[in-house]
């Protein structure tokens, strides 16, 4: 007969075990290295979502006629850069998006992923990724968000909705 102790240890480490595997297959199995969407050169189409939905977020646009995010060419920009990186490089940014949109079930009630939540959710998800106290989460999301705010400032309909009339050595 086993004990209870026993039990309970063998217990403790199956759910371990299987959280770990789960957690295998997630990055292994299923964000690892997709297959792009037909209209972009590395982004899968829910990746691509997952971007449009952080630049709706970081860039919400305003009244004052500066675009949206979403609307502003990010995910172009983002599929661009990933395409001018090395492939490993590419694949872990590709991970971080996959992380934060599945991480986000586990903030507040419901399981519902980042893309498909309100501005307002994501919004303050984004905001825990960048005051995280876990040094390593707010460095990676910084990154990310470097490069969205990169592209969403290179924007041409940003530059001219910012009234800023960009030129280098003439060309427009």
């Amino acid at each position: 007969m086993i004990q209870r102790r026993t039990f309970l240890k063998l217990s403790g480490l199956g759910v371990v075990a299987m959280a770990a595997s789960s957690l295998v297959y997630r990055v292994g199995g299923v964000w690892w290295d997709q297959t792009p969407a037909t209209d972009h050169k590395v982004l899968s189409a829910h990746e691509a979502l997952i971007v449009s939905a952080m630049a709706d977020a970081l860039f919400p646009g305003d009244a004052l006629g500066m675009p949206n995010g979403a609307e502003a060419g990010v995910v172009a920009f983002m599929d661009e850069y990933l395409s001018v990186v090395d492939a490993q490089t590419a694949n872990l940014l590709r991970l971080l998006l996959h992380a934060v949109d599945e991480m986000a079930v586990v903030v507040g009630i419901g399981m519902t992923r980042f893309h498909k939540r309100s501005r307002e959710e994501r919004l303050a998800i984004l905001g825990a990724w960048d005051g995280s106290l876990i040094a390593v989460r707010r460095s990676a999301f910084m990154s990310l968000k470097f490069i969205l705010a990169s592209g969403y400032c290179e924007d041409p309909a940003v530059l001219r909705a910012a009234g800023i009339e960009f030129t280098c050595g003439g060309m427009a």
